[in-house]
């Protein structure tokens, strides 16, 4: 039985990014201080603030500074989703996708298109979830498919092992695990446990597979998609066998 151990490394070149407005809210829940994120929420959404009032879904929905309410979630998400709080819709797609609040996938997946026609990336991903499974939409592959690689190129590695799954299955493009191998090595490289589960079982499925091959192509991608990694492989072999 041939053993293939994979040794990952990665560097991280996240470069300059532009220094964002302080958000008062946001510094409060990085103290952990909830209450006081919560109270402050409530005034400026109140006042009309449309991320204030995104904020206070997040709070309902996870219990933070308050008790979980999912209607209470839902309401502020809705009032959120108004002014074009596109974390906001997300949330309100996949609560409704998973059955936490009322609503048709249809919604859930008009949610998930008005997030990612701003190029927010998880309304980006879950539209091609949507579109890849069929539920609340027609059944695409190609469609998911270029989402995927639409939320690869906005840095979503989960995007990458998506462009991965589709690569090994053969939906909206000729299989090809060798490929896929090499989108789940840059995934995995970025650090995502789902994307280093599939590269070990696509590889155990290949016979004669050149880890050099597949390291170098997952090189190439990262490059395309300006996802600063460096990775390295290396293969050894356990001649024991098993009884």
């Amino acid at each position: 039985m041939r053993y293939l151990f994979l040794a990952i490394a990665l560097i991280f070149s996240l470069g300059n990014t532009e220094n964002a407005p302080p958000n008062a809210i946001q510094d409060l829940v990085d103290r952990d201080q909830y209450d006081a994120a919560f109270d402050l929420a409530r005034k400026d959404a109140l006042a009309g603030d449309g991320e204030a009032h995104d904020w206070l879904g997040w709070f309902y929905e996870n219990g933070r500074g308050t008790n979980v309410d999912m209607s209470a979630a839902e309401f502020h998400y809705r009032a959120a989703a108004r002014e074009g709080e596109n974390h906001a819709r997300w949330r309100l797609g996949v609560l409704i996708d998973t059955g936490e609040i009322a609503g048709k996938l249809e919604e859930a997946v008009d949610f998930f298109q008005e997030a990612a026609d701003d190029d927010y990336v998880e309304g980006v991903v879950s539209l091609a979830v949507m579109q890849a499974t069929g539920r609340g939409t027609k059944q695409d592959y190609p469609a998911a498919l270029g989402n995927y690689m639409k939320a690869a190129q906005l840095g979503d590695d989960h995007a990458v092992r998506g462009v991965g799954v589709m690569l090994y299955n053969g939906q909206g493009v000729e299989a090809n695990k060798e490929e896929a191998a090499a989108w789940f090595l840059v995934s995995a490289a970025r650090g995502n446990d789902e994307g280093e589960n599939s590269l070990r079982m696509v590889i155990s499925e290949l016979e004669d597979v050149d880890l050099d091959a597949i390291s170098a192509r997952a090189k190439e991608i990262a490059q395309e998609l300006d996802l600063p990694i460096d990775i390295q492989t290396e293969a050894s072999k356990d001649k024991s066998t098993v009884q």
